[in-house]
């Protein structure tokens, strides 16, 4: 009888974890709209490639017990023919393809790309999505920079995400620039690194095409580095990988144009500018230790806390 890797009380272990990890995220400070998983789909799809990425954990360690003649007949099949490999290639290149249909989607690629080009130098740096996000505001797009977040669910390890998103009349697109580098491993095949090439630097997606993409390259991903006698990396699991587009996300915007260099520009104002979208601003109340001094009929100064402790001890000062 063959072995099940998958228990119910796994699933249904794996749905409780997924509702306690949401449950930490949301108690985290962070500006930002907040964002759930869409609906009880998105969920479910979530908690699906976690499950998936554990069975897959599971053979792992099963494939370790095979013979070195079993995996050789193993790799003769049909998995790793080139037929296989060109048909996901034909599939990746739909999906990361510019797609003429979509005029939306052309318009962002073009901006982005413009966008990109001004800082070819600078795309690595910590910054440069929130840049980016700017830009495509300026540009007069519903931009903003998504801020994804995660706890230990199972084999998986906790992790964070940044990406930018554009909303065009109801329809979400994802942007990524150098998209390849988020699937890269170490020791790919050729077969593997063939499909790496087929990404484009910018990229702008729906988020059923992410979801797409991220199965279809998470299962080339373990394919290659089984074909290695290599353990794929938590981090490189289809559930880690999927979390950082569908986990829960904060949504911020900065409605600054990034053009906008004049110094004397108010301070409050850009504070402002920078409210993160979701979160009512309240009325502050500041506490001066030192510092601050309140003047009396005297003429004379003393600090607030002075006058607290004058207060207390029945000690006034006349005019």
């Amino acid at each position: 009888m063959a072995r099940i890797p998958v228990r119910f009380s796994k699933i249904a272990a794996a749905f409780d974890e997924a509702a306690r990890a949401v449950s930490l995220v949301r108690q985290c400070e962070s500006s930002g709209s907040d964002h759930s998983p869409e609906d009880l789909s998105e969920l479910s799809d979530l908690v699906n490639s976690f499950i998936e990425s554990d069975c897959a954990f599971e053979t792992d360690e099963l494939e370790g017990d095979k013979t070195a003649l079993e995996k050789e007949n193993e790799n003769d099949g049909s998995s790793d023919s080139e037929g296989h490999w060109s048909d996901t290639k034909d599939k990746l290149k739909r999906l990361v393809g510019k797609n003429e249909d979509d005029k939306e989607k052309l318009k962002i690629l073009e901006r982005v790309a413009e966008l990109a080009r001004r800082n070819v130098s600078d795309m690595s740096s910590e910054g440069f999505k929130r840049r980016l996000m700017s830009g495509l505001r300026d540009y007069g797009f519903d931009a903003g920079l998504c801020k994804s977040r995660w706890e230990k669910l199972g084999r998986h390890p906790a992790g964070r995400y940044e990406y930018v998103d554009v909303n065009v009349k109801g329809t979400r697109y994802i942007i990524e620039v150098n998209l390849a580098g988020e699937f890269g491993i170490a020791r790919p095949t050729m077969s593997y690194a063939s499909l790496i090439e087929v990404f484009p630097t910018v990229f702008v997606g729906k988020p059923e095409e992410v979801k797409q993409m991220v199965r279809l390259m998470c299962k080339a991903m373990r394919e290659s580095m089984k074909n290695r006698d290599m353990k794929m990396p938590p981090w490189r699991r289809h559930g880690y990988m999927q979390a950082k587009w569908f986990a829960h996300y904060k949504r911020t915007t900065d409605e600054i144009s990034a053009t906008n260099n004049d110094p004397k520009k108010d301070a409050a104002t850009a504070a402002v500018g920078k409210r993160a979208v979701g979160f009512k601003e309240l009325p502050t109340t500041s506490y001066y230790c030192r510092d601050d001094l309140v003047g009396n009929k005297s003429g004379l100064k003393i600090g607030y806390l002075s006058v607290a402790f004058n207060a207390d001890a029945g000690i006034g000062l006349q005019s």
